[in-house]
């Protein structure tokens, strides 16, 4: 969040495609589409009015006063609407498509208009070719005796949106279109606690592996610093290594500010995983190392 003139607290783009708006928004639509199948169970003649029902009683009629920001409020109805469409995929079963495209449908015509100042609103709702050609079939899909109630419904809120032109066409859902690509595209995780089941992005590393590999590579310089220096005569592998050492830090300079920056970057990324695990044993090297890292060569001079 961030506050501008007057004290006002205006939410940033990024918390809508963060895991706390996400998974919060997802579970509600689950429990809208579990209160209407319970009710339907019990009298299907009205299935849109007793969705309009729901829809107020359980507070979706707020909805649109969550952001006033335009550039969160962008955000804010993009991902809400993909939400929405997330249920009405084909794999789900027609009755949960059904109701997330009332959803849908309410959610996208109820945008304030003639507010002052004019609140921002989405005139077209992005929607991959696929899932668009699945929805133009979703009221056949209705045809047993227990959807049958569904079915003109589905029909008139499907012909409505097309013949108003509301979709946006987007490449098809394999080609990943829809910008964040993912939801959620950040993991809120509680200070303190690391989370070793939460998704990671492809080639990133998560802090759980970072202070890993981060002790991994301290315990080993330990394990050299402990060991008695062997024999150093000539023709040893030790010797020769030393030998081509000295040579590569005559060639780029022992105390060269290059040397002494990487260094530094060494016992800093060092410093930041004890700092995410305080507790662990282990870290007691850290000073011998930073010792090394200052001295001219830096921790090249390491054997």
């Amino acid at each position: 969040m961030t506050c501008v003139n007057r004290g006002q607290v205006v939410l940033q783009p990024n918390y809508f495609t963060s895991s706390i708006y996400v998974k919060a928004l997802r579970d509600d639509i689950s429990t809208l589409i579990y209160h209407f199948h319970e009710r339907y169970k019990e009298d299907n003649s009205k299935p849109f009015a007793l969705f309009k029902t729901l829809w107020s009683s359980q507070g979706w009629k707020w909805m649109h006063f969550k952001a006033f920001d335009n550039r969160a409020r962008d955000t804010f109805l993009n991902v809400t609407v993909r939400l929405f469409l997330e249920r009405m995929v084909k794999t789900e079963a027609p009755f949960t498509r059904t109701v997330a495209l009332f959803a849908l449908y309410t959610f996208f015509y109820t945008q304030p208009t003639g507010s002052a100042p004019t609140l921002h609103s989405l005139s077209h709702i992005p929607i991959p070719t696929d899932q668009y050609s699945s929805l133009l079939l979703l009221p056949s899909t209705l045809a047993t005796v227990y959807l049958a109630p569904l079915q003109p419904l589905a029909s008139y809120v499907v012909s409505s949106l097309a013949d108003a032109k509301a979709f946006h066409l987007i490449p098809s859902s394999e080609l990943g279109a829809l910008e964040p690509r993912d939801l959620p595209r950040e993991i809120f995780v509680e200070e303190g606690l690391i989370d070793s089941n939460q998704p990671q992005r492809k080639g990133h590393l998560s802090k759980r592996d970072k202070v890993i590999k981060a002790r991994a590579a301290l315990d080993a310089v330990g394990r050299w610093l402990d060991k008695s220096p062997p024999a150093t005569g000539a023709g040893t592998t030790l010797g020769q290594y030393e030998k081509h050492k000295a040579l590569l830090l005559d060639e780029i300079g022992a105390g060269s500010e290059e040397v002494q920056e990487a260094s530094r970057g060494v016992v800093e990324r060092l410093r930041e995983a004890q700092e995410a695990q305080p507790d662990v044993e282990g870290w007691a090297g850290i000073a011998r190392v930073q010792a090394v890292s200052e001295s001219a060569g830096g921790l090249l001079k390491l054997v």
